[in-house]
């Protein structure tokens, strides 16, 4: 390990993860090591969010470690947004959880006045990625979708529907097209996979056929 990341993964991570966040609003965006999770109550030290993506409401974020969220993605977490382990958001991506589509024209001109629990047709729905998954550049996941472990979403997508486990979608509106364990069975023989595969249950499966 490199005596930069032994750093960042000593106690003093925390406070550089802060400084470097503070510098974020200053500087060209650039990754930055570390998160605390509000819901957890837990500084995860492996996940890295660059210093340009926008979280909204960030304590209702759950987030897992080892999650990448690249460069001005957005997280709208009003809604109630959770990610898995290793999940990995992509260039300008967005995760949704409320949309107001509906209530701009409900509720006219008295929208900007009413509380967001009065305003009719205002939806509020949590967003749940599995564990594993990859969000492709450009996509976005509406508000309630459920997205499963070890999936590729295809860059540009527009998710409006849960998602099972292990798929490959892509388009607008999202549609399956693929499985992921197509992908990657052919990789299941290699030792150091075997090991570290994040799903254990598939390598077993497999290694049994």
């Amino acid at each position: 390990m490199s005596f930069g990341k032994k750093i960042y993964f000593s106690p003093l991570g925390y406070i550089i993860s802060v400084v470097q966040r503070l510098g974020g609003l200053f500087f060209k965006p650039f990754m930055i090591y570390g998160f605390y999770n509000s819901k957890q109550k837990k500084y995860f030290r492996s996940i890295r969010i660059s210093s340009s993506a926008v979280i909204t409401e960030k304590d209702k974020l759950d987030i897992a470690d080892n999650v990448w969220v690249n460069h001005y993605a957005r997280i709208d977490a009003s809604g109630g947004v959770k990610i898995g382990e290793g999940c990995q958001i992509g260039y300008s991506s967005m995760i949704l959880s409320h949309s107001s589509h509906m209530a701009i024209r409900l509720n006219g001109k008295m929208y900007i006045h009413m509380d967001i629990n009065q305003r009719k047709g205002y939806i509020h729905k949590s967003v749940t990625i599995g564990e594993y998954t990859f969000i492709g550049g450009g996509s976005c996941i509406m508000p309630g979708v459920s997205v499963g472990k070890g999936c590729v979403i295809g860059v540009g997508s527009v998710v409006t529907k849960d998602v099972p486990d292990y798929s490959i979608v892509a388009g607008v509106p999202a549609k399956v097209i693929g499985s992921t364990l197509e992908i990657d069975a052919e990789f299941f023989t290699d030792e150091f996979v075997q090991k570290y595969y994040y799903d254990q249950s598939v390598i077993h499966k497999f290694r049994k056929i």
